[in-house]
């Protein structure tokens, strides 16, 4: 987990002139080949997990690309978040990381987004057999 981390930092770089077109590009081929190579775990929210971030690390990056706060007050609005909540996140002190999980930015560019219009790969949703719930191996009190 900790190496595909570090491989979603590597691919996903903060001050670049790579579009995103071509990021997720990279993004794609590393992650179907890794998701098939360990597509055998017993615990698919590891694969989740790398998802979100990779997820986050581009939402990160769309809060950069924007450089004035008023540009991403705007982006946010043309995306159909609610006036209050767009200045609310924009206008707050909180740095690009921050940002990008805000639920503002979060509403602005869901998930469905990056699947839809960028065509980031995602774990298929069928179960695969061998897939437990972790509550069958976790006791949680």
């Amino acid at each position: 987990m900790a190496r595909a981390m570090d491989k979603v930092r590597d691919l996903t770089p903060r001050g670049t002139a790579v579009s995103m077109e071509k990021t997720v590009e990279k993004i794609n081929s590393w992650y179907l080949g890794w998701a098939n190579y360990y597509k055998v775990t017993q615990y698919p929210s590891q694969l989740r997990s790398i998802e979100a971030h990779v997820r986050r690390r581009l939402r990160s990056r769309i809060v950069a690309q924007q450089k004035r706060k008023r540009n991403l007050f705007a982006r946010l609005l043309e995306r159909g978040v609610r006036r209050g909540k767009a200045a609310k996140t924009t206008f707050s002190n909180k740095g690009r990381w921050a940002l990008s999980h805000t639920s503002a930015v979060e509403q602005a560019y869901p998930n469905r987004w990056f699947a839809d219009e960028l065509n980031l790969a995602t774990m298929p949703e069928e179960k695969q057999p061998h897939w437990f719930a972790l509550n069958r191996w976790i006791k949680l009190s």
